[in-house]
């Protein structure tokens, strides 16, 4: 029996099950339902368990985390109240997943047990769950050879195989020649399963050395938690996606973070006739950042509700509506920097999914060998007119690892962000002080068009060595002067600092704000530029701005609103 067939009649299989389970109770839609506080039976807030959080964990939180937040933290870390849990139970509703973060789980209600969930005193909102579109195509058979895609780095035999060309294109091969692969550094994914059949996690001839060389953690399956809606067969997109970023054999594949620590969290179901819902990812961002990762990597884009039920539109898109973003977000608060693939849906206009629109969320979109814009390459802007996708890689005709032992070719933004936490890796392992936004700041700002960002490629492929150089001396670029920060509003270090034409600035929000102004100011106290200006919503803001016509010397930026004024210096250096 030939392979497709095979997978025909899994496929069918799956389907038919699906069905007869939506039969039974086809009036019920899953829900998210939002609690009002998190009470123990004494009246007193739920404490976190003392073995929640690894020490790994803790001390990422505070090296990189927002330190600000640190009160926030405690709240949203601890479980979800007992008492609610148990009244739901005694009404006969049965729970599927539990965000500490959100203070909320997720049923399944017919019409009417919404209204009567919705009138218990402890619930404060209740939201259809968003189901999720898969950011890859179907394999499409090329070529081993990319004929016209001739570089110095990948001209005839290297080590690196058919990945070379993927990883020329970031120019990361210097960078791995340099040993700097990741080491020390903790990556996350979130997709389907990290194995073909019923082989172990990560036991693909590509991903063997993560198990050989002790830089498995460990792998976690969220889907089983839906007990409505059981995966069945296993599919390897999780351990293809791997295999792009941390893969290792020579002259076949290799990834920029090969060197690092792999945590898995399947959180997707593929194949069968429901799309696995939103829930599975959230819970999994929140074990991932507990196990202590440094970096999560995400191939997967969420959308439509349920039949009958609001989808998220391009209007919601604003960085602070779809609860994978709000997950990715809350991640980033505490210190892990988060990356997500753009989608495969361009070239329309705006047609990025969640949680590829976070304002923290590094989104990742897709180039072909011949580093020009891959046709279905999601574009932004987002809802509040923010540039996405962030940076771009290699998208189209990637190698991957595929089946038990052999090496494919595919297409799919669920390849180009995995390369961009690879070099994400190499950046934290020369420079583990970075903050989420420090190396956002670096990835844009080394990319191929930091000065003319748009909507199709963001701020242009990745350039790993000039990226990794830029981490070295980053500490040296930051202000060295302490600003002092208010309750409501912060101006981040700006960087590069010295600079040559372009300085970028990151204000960062934690309520609204009607109206602010950011400025620079000569040696002589004359306005000689304006960054920004107007209203500023909660989140970060990035800006920047193009210093070509001032003379080289010392300029001072100021931010102000409602009568307060933060400053610091900036320097134009020698045309």
């Amino acid at each position: 029996m030939t392979r497709q067939l095979i997978i025909l009649l899994i496929l069918c299989t799956l389907s038919l099950t699906a069905y007869s389970q939506q039969k039974a109770t086809p009036e019920k839609i899953k829900y998210w339902i939002f609690l009002t506080d998190k009470l123990d039976a004494s009246g007193k807030v739920t404490q976190v368990e003392a073995a929640h959080l690894t020490d790994q964990a803790v001390s990422r939180r505070a090296l990189r985390g927002e330190s600000q937040h640190a009160q926030r933290f405690i709240w949203q870390d601890a479980p979800i109240s007992q008492v609610y849990e148990n009244d739901l139970a005694e009404n006969g509703f049965m729970i599927q997943q539990r965000s500490r973060w959100l203070n909320a789980v997720t049923l399944y209600l017919s019409k009417d047990e919404v209204g009567t969930v919705t009138k218990l005193p402890y619930v404060k909102e209740i939201r259809p769950m968003a189901h999720l579109i898969p950011q890859v195509l179907p394999n499409i058979p090329v070529s081993p050879v990319i004929h016209g895609v001739l570089t110095k780095n990948c001209t005839g035999s290297t080590i690196y195989g058919r990945s070379c060309t993927q990883l020329d294109i970031m120019n990361a091969i210097p960078v791995l020649e340099d040993n700097i692969n990741g080491q020390g550094v903790t990556l996350g994914f979130l997709d389907t399963e990290f194995h073909y059949g019923d082989t172990e996690p990560f036991s693909h001839p590509v991903l063997r050395h993560i198990r050989d060389n002790d830089q498995f953690g460990e792998v976690r399956n969220f889907t089983e938690h839906d007990s409505s809606n059981p995966c069945g067969a296993a599919n390897d997109h999780g351990m293809s996606v791997a295999s792009v970023a941390v893969g290792y054999l020579e002259n076949q594949i290799i990834g920029p973070g090969w060197g690092a620590t792999i945590y898995g969290a399947s959180t997707e179901c593929y194949g069968y006739e429901r799309n696995i819902e939103e829930a599975n990812f959230v819970v999994g961002v929140e074990w991932l950042e507990s196990k202590g990762v440094d970096i999560i990597t995400a191939s997967l884009g969420y959308s439509t509700f349920d039949e009958g039920q609001r989808n998220y539109t391009p209007s919601d898109l604003d960085g602070d509506t779809g609860l994978t973003t709000i997950a990715m977000d809350l991640a980033t608060l505490r210190g892990v920097v988060t990356v997500t693939s753009a989608g495969n849906y361009g070239p329309t206009r705006t047609s990025i999914t969640t949680p590829a629109d976070g304002d923290s969320v590094i989104a990742v979109g897709g180039v072909t060998p011949f580093r020009g814009p891959w046709r279905s390459s999601s574009r932004g802007p987002t809802a509040d007119n923010r540039i996405k996708p962030d940076v771009s890689a290699q998208g189209f005709s990637v190698a991957f690892a595929s089946s038990l032992t052999s090496i494919g070719r595919g297409n799919g933004t669920s390849f180009s962000s995995p390369m961009v936490a690879g070099v994400i890796a190499q950046i934290l392992q020369v420079n583990p002080d970075l903050k989420p936004r420090d190396v956002w700041q670096l990835l844009i700002s080394t990319a191929s068009q930091a000065t003319s960002p748009d909507n199709t490629l963001g701020y242009g492929i990745v350039n790993a060595h000039k990226a990794v150089q830029a981490a070295k001396d980053f500490s040296l670029n930051r202000s060295s002067e302490e600003l002092p920060v208010p309750d409501r509003l912060i101006i981040h270090s700006p960087f590069p600092n010295p600079f040559n034409n372009i300085v970028h600035f990151t204000i960062e929000s934690f309520e609204p704000i009607g109206y602010a102004q950011l400025k620079i100011y000569d040696v002589l106290g004359r306005e000689v530029g304006t960054v920004y200006e107007g209203p500023i919503r909660p989140g970060g803001l990035p800006v920047q701005f193009d210093g070509f016509h001032l003379s080289p010397g010392i300029y001072a930026y100021t931010l102000e609103f409602e009568g307060r004024t933060q400053s610091g210096t900036i320097i134009r250096l020698s045309y």
